[in-house]
């Protein structure tokens, strides 16, 4: 009895620090979650694509149409305004545009499925 109650001890030794790491998640499999930029968050892509999937809270105004729509969703020249569309190439367009117009704070971010890998949500 007096070796069965022994060698129960030791597995139980053996076997817990190997539990206890399991328990805990591996920094790789961990998701962080990156903040978001302040400001309005407009996708710059066509109105299919924004159907598809977009961040949260985003307004759609397709490039071809930012300098006639931007003003009705951010007046504000100086206030931040963060641009995406699929490859950040359209984004650019219209911060070029927008920056034409005056506005201050315009941000490309790049394309939509990069901030979804970036944790933005």
């Amino acid at each position: 009895m007096k070796k069965l109650v022994s060698t129960l001890l030791m597995a139980a030794a053996l076997v817990a620090p190997v539990a206890s790491q399991a328990a805990q998640p591996n920094s790789a499999t961990q998701t962080v979650q990156t903040p978001r930029a302040k400001g309005i968050w407009i996708d710059v892509r066509t109105a299919e694509e924004f159907q598809q999937g977009h961040l949260q809270g985003a307004h759609n105004i397709p490039v071809d149409a930012i300098t006639a729509q931007i003003a009705k969703v951010e007046p504000n020249k100086n206030a931040p305004v963060n641009l995406y569309c699929r490859s950040g190439r359209r984004a650019e367009v219209a911060l070029q545009e927008l920056r034409k117009m005056g506005y201050t704070n315009v941000t490309n971010y790049g394309g939509y499925q990069d901030l979804l890998a970036k944790g933005i949500r």
